[in-house]
């Protein structure tokens, strides 16, 4: 199974291989179709992300210590990046996932077409992630 850290390059290859910020924006909302839509039923404000710009919902779920979750939010960009987060974090091993430290939207241009709110908004994500895993590793 690939590490987060190789998946994490192979994003950062791909990205980077796409040209400029905009050209990396439009495919981050096509990768956003590919973000299965969260149940009606778990989008409540348990699952809900504090400080985000966007509503963001988590349902995070670690079984015998392997890490995975369901996310969905209101806007297609951020949707996107939840798509991205689940390739990286799903499927490995939660103490993984809490010592992540993604460097994904900073090596690709990607962050840059981002205004300081939002970009706030995607570090509550990652650190909510974080914690869980860590919380339940």
């Amino acid at each position: 199974m690939e590490s987060i850290l190789e998946k994490e390059q192979r994003f950062i290859k791909d990205f980077n291989e796409i040209g400029d910020a905009f050209d990396q924006y439009a495919y981050l909302i096509e990768l956003s179709c590919l973000l299965p839509p969260l149940p009606e039923e778990l989008k409540t404000d348990k699952n809900v992300v504090a400080g985000c710009q966007s509503t963001v919902w988590l349902d995070i779920h670690i079984d015998g210590g392997v890490f995975n979750f369901a996310s969905d939010s209101n806007t297609l960009i951020i949707k996107g990046v939840l798509y991205i987060l689940q390739e990286l974090f799903n499927g490995q091993p939660a103490a993984e996932v809490a010592a992540a430290n993604l460097s994904f939207l900073h090596e690709t241009a990607i962050m840059d077409t981002f205004e300081s709110s939002r970009q706030k908004g995607i570090g509550h994500v990652i650190a909510q992630l974080r914690r869980e895993a860590a919380a339940k590793k």
